[in-house]
């Protein structure tokens, strides 16, 4: 009889360290994976003390757990929308939800989750998670940004065609020049809205998560793609007595997309030439980087303050909105240089002094 009740102990002695075993070994799973996690987690008791947090907490938030624990969260964290969350969801059954913007060095918006904590003997306590939104606010604003300024850009256009081709349309023009004149302002404005387009295509191509992976690349040489874009650019430059000088003393082999390539090239030169006073020059270098050929353009014109410079390779952003239109800029060049340069793997950079002119430099790998 003492035996089957010294087995029966044993046996739920075993099973009970087996359990205990379980549960050690799902809470060091769970440590691990709050730990791994870029999400913030901290736990708080029903009076708001720290009980824990994983590393990310202790990133965004600024303190070390160690020290933490055990503290008040006002005395540790000087966030007072926090608070009010945790205040709220403690008020709530141990829920809340909620964003928060944390000021820093750069901005940080943080989306805000509360659950309860139940621990047995006690009040309910609440667990908050802290998603770091920044980057997907950011780009939200940035879309709509973008549609607004599309819709921007191709309604200046549109009206235009549209207000000419119903004059012609309703009362004719009989007086064969003013008839012509109609009809080049239609022509400008057609080649323009083309030409916003075709930038919006090509810029949502580059932008394409699989892009990179599918474009076609090969080894070509940048004296050949130099001599194409100032072949294709010669009549423009003589339109303004702008002289093209290129300054390449080695032919480097570039793999790329030799049209992409081409078309941030000719970006980069028609710029420096629509920018250049008449009877100017501009200076196109080729060099050899480090495993890559920079691409220097060098233009003499009214150069860019510092100020913009941080944006300038932003969609749309314009220097002199007034001036760039009045040229036929789209807004787009310099955007679709640095996409074309980064899904090469390359990077361009832009150098300028007001009075002083611009200096761009591309970077695109070599073979």
């Amino acid at each position: 009889m003492m035996d089957g009740v010294a087995d029966l102990a044993l046996r739920r002695l075993r099973s009970e360290r087996e359990r205990h075993d379980r549960l050690a070994s799902q809470l060091e799973e769970i440590d691990r994976v709050l730990r791994a996690t870029s999400i913030a987690v901290l736990a708080l008791d029903h009076l708001q003390r720290i009980i824990s947090a994983n590393p990310a907490a202790e990133r965004l938030l600024g303190f070390e757990e160690d020290a933490a624990r055990g503290r008040l969260l006002q005395e540790v964290v000087r966030q007072p929308g926090l608070n009010r969350i945790v205040t709220t969801a403690l008020g709530n059954d141990g829920r809340a939800q909620g964003e928060l913007q944390f000021e820093r060095d750069s901005p940080l918006e943080a989306q805000v989750s509360c659950e309860p904590l139940h621990t047995e003997g006690r009040p309910p306590g609440v667990v908050i998670s802290l998603v770091d939104v920044t980057r997907m606010r950011r780009l939200e604003s940035m879309r709509s940004e973008f549609a607004a300024n599309v819709s921007h850009e191709l309604r200046t256009p549109i009206t235009n065609i549209k207000g000419y081709v119903e004059t012609l349309l309703q009362v004719g023009i009989e007086d064969p020049q003013q008839r012509q004149k109609f009809l080049e302002i239609v022509h400008r404005n057609t080649v323009r809205l083309s030409g916003i387009v075709e930038d919006i295509l090509t810029l949502a191509f580059l932008e394409e998560p699989e892009s990179r992976h599918t474009l076609t690349r090969e080894s070509v040489s940048m004296n050949k793609i130099t001599a194409q874009v100032i072949e294709d650019l010669e009549l423009t430059a003589q339109a303004k007595n702008v002289r093209l000088d290129l300054l390449a003393p080695q032919d480097i082999h570039v793999f790329v997309n030799r049209s992409l390539a081409e078309q941030a090239l000719a970006n980069l030169v028609s710029n420096a030439i629509k920018y250049s006073p008449a009877d100017a020059r501009v200076k196109i270098e080729v060099a050899l980087g480090e495993r890559c050929a920079r691409i220097t353009v060098e233009d003499t014109g009214p150069g860019i303050a510092s100020k913009h410079l941080p944006r300038i390779f932003e969609r749309f952003y314009r220097v002199d909105k007034a001036r760039a239109r009045t040229q036929g800029g789209t807004g787009l060049g310099l955007a679709i240089v640095k996409h074309i340069a980064t899904i090469h793997g390359g990077r361009v950079e832009l150098t300028s002094e007001l009075g002083r002119g611009c200096r761009v430099s591309l970077y695109l790998p070599c073979e």
